[in-house]
């Protein structure tokens, strides 16, 4: 099969059904951990069927070694104990700024992160660079906590359907009424989700950025935007370029989610892959065409997908056959073109860490979108 090298980001977990489908086209799929694994890790034999098969990398930046046992001792309690931690930090917080002399963001940062580190007994230097990256890997591991907790959060939220809402809120509202309190936890789970994913977004794709800056990685054909949020901060570059708008290419569709363990998942995507090489081989060429033509001609059909051939089409058919909608739902890829502007450009990747020769001379980014 046709080698497509492809970036998943910022998430840092991609062991959850709802991105399985993302390897029937996505192969293979690269992504940054903030920690390498460890062989007693649940996650690790789980995706060691994806590993072996070579279906998706996981990228560490810099190992933290010895370290490792402590800083995840240090996540699952931060996670467990939220509350109590949060006490601890305003207080450090106050202290630092009410100590004489000059206190910025990034001292109180420091402050902080070394004190949780120092808790732990987790060995760091106290540079500026490293600090950041300490810091970095501490978002991104809660993130990847809380991610397990906001889906069985939405699994719950799904029990619900409009009208039993609307039957809820139309209860009495005596105090003491069980209608009333069932319908404000609901209520409470929406806000509580919605909030902490607005929150996130910015911070995990800052976290992500510091220590994609800290790893080399292959030639990435690819960057695919785990949310429309997160391509919307690749576009946001883009703009700063002097560019107006990405071109779209093309809207690719996948199942929703693939509901098998780790082994028979990896059957089911291969003999997906296997089914669909041809259409696959059509697809990823039609794209290197488009993104290595310079220069770009914005008015020109050839520019545009699809151009004189119908894998789209026949992808689409192969999925209802392999895949169908009626049972495994549909979410979908749209591709953009970012003219002149190769994503390790627009995210002022160090040339260390940069490819040497970037494969595309403009950018092509994938938004994953939402279940239809």
């Amino acid at each position: 099969m046709n080698s497509f090298d492809t970036l998943l980001f910022p998430d840092t977990n991609i062991f959850n059904e709802k991105y399985y489908p993302l390897l029937l086209f996505c192969s293979p799929l690269h992504y940054l951990q903030p920690v390498e694994p460890g062989p007693e890790s649940d996650i690790y034999h789980e995706s060691s069927h994806f590993l072996k098969r070579g279906l998706c990398q996981g990228h560490s930046s810099i190992s933290v070694g010895r370290n490792r046992e402590r800083f995840l001792n240090l996540i699952r309690n931060i996670v467990e104990e939220k509350e109590e931690y949060a006490t601890q930090l305003r207080a450090l917080v106050t202290n630092s700024l009410s100590a004489p002399g000059t206190t910025t963001h990034s001292t109180i940062r420091n402050e902080i992160v070394s004190h949780l580190l120092q808790k732990y007994s987790v060995e760091h230097k106290t540079t500026e660079s490293e600090m950041e990256l300490w810091q970095a890997r501490l978002l991104l591991a809660i993130a990847d906590t809380y991610d397990s907790e906001e889906e069985a959060l939405s699994e719950e939220l799904l029990l619900f359907d409009e009208d039993e809402i609307a039957a809820l809120n139309s209860l009495p509202r005596e105090s003491d009424s069980n209608g009333e309190s069932i319908f404000d936890e609901l209520g409470d789970m929406v806000f509580r989700l919605e909030k902490s994913q607005v929150i996130n977004n910015k911070k995990r794709f800052e976290a992500w950025l510091c220590l994609l800056k800290n790893h080399p990685l292959p030639s990435i054909k690819l960057w695919l935007a785990s949310s429309r949020d997160s391509g919307e901060r690749i576009f946001q570059k883009y703009k700063t370029t002097g560019n107006d708008v990405a071109v779209p290419l093309l809207k690719l569709a996948l199942p929703a989610h693939i509901s098998a363990s780790g082994k028979y998942v990896v059957k089911q995507i291969e003999a997906f892959q296997r089914a669909t090489d041809r259409i696959h081989m059509g697809l990823v060429a039609d794209f290197e065409r488009i993104a290595t033509t310079v220069p770009y001609q914005r008015g020109s059909q050839e520019s545009l997908l699809p151009y004189g051939t119908d894998w789209a089409e026949q992808w689409e058919f192969a999925l209802d056959e392999h895949f169908p909608a009626s049972s495994d739902g549909r979410k979908s890829i749209t591709f953009y073109l970012l003219v002149d502007q190769p994503v390790a450009r627009l995210l002022s990747l160090p040339k260390t860490v940069a490819p040497p020769h970037a494969p595309f001379a403009h950018g092509l980014l994938g938004i994953l979108g939402d279940s239809q």
